[in-house]
């Protein structure tokens, strides 16, 4: 009796630290792989931010101003515009490595409850659920203060940038977990 006993909490043990280590892998592939395709997101969305700045300059320089008058603040809003035109980029970059790592660990942990066998498919999911939180709902608030068109050129410019990070995160992620096991290219294909 004692000996099963003792059996069963060496193999629960052993059951959770592999547990633990597996998720610590994943976590670590998904970091990874979010790196780089948060790298390339912040590429994206610097070029983005640039577009949309330089369309929507007047409505951005009417908002600044305001907001600059209301706070008793010394610097002209085309100060700031330029600022915003020069640092954007390496903003967007740098937000982008960090965004990146900390979706791609979250990813890590839920690509297997994203429905689909196809892990890439799964990553574009992934882009998608994060464009309707963060620019269809969150975006929705810059209506008010930019208008509408704004709104919608974001929202076309940002599907594209997630999706492309999506991407990027699951081909990454399922190229570097299955690193130990291959699959082979009708594996591959009959998952898409």
């Amino acid at each position: 009796m004692q000996n099963k006993y003792s059996n069963y909490i060496i193999n629960r043990i052993k059951f959770k630290y592999t547990y633990f280590i597996s998720l610590y892998g994943e976590g670590s592939t998904g970091a990874e792989a979010g790196l780089i395709a948060g790298l390339i997101f912040g590429i994206l969305d610097g070029i983005f931010a640039i577009i949309t700045d330089t369309i929507f300059k007047s409505d951005i320089l009417k908002v600044l101003t305001k907001e600059l008058a209301s706070e008793h603040i010394n610097i002209s809003a085309s100060s700031l515009y330029s600022l915003e035109l020069d640092t954007g980029f390496i903003e967007a970059i740098i937000g982008g490595l960090i965004i990146g790592l900390i979706l791609g660990i979250i990813f890590a942990y839920v690509h297997n409850k994203i429905p689909g066998k196809n892990i890439i498919i799964k990553g574009e999911m992934f882009g998608i659920i994060l464009w309707i939180i963060f620019d269809l709902a969150i975006g929705a608030l810059d209506i008010s203060l930019y208008g509408i068109s704004y709104y919608l050129v974001v929202l076309g410019l940002g599907v594209i940038g997630l999706i492309v990070f999506g991407y990027i995160l699951g081909a990454l992620f399922n190229k570097w977990s299955v690193a130990e096991q291959p699959v082979t290219d009708s594996e591959f294909n009959e998952n898409r």
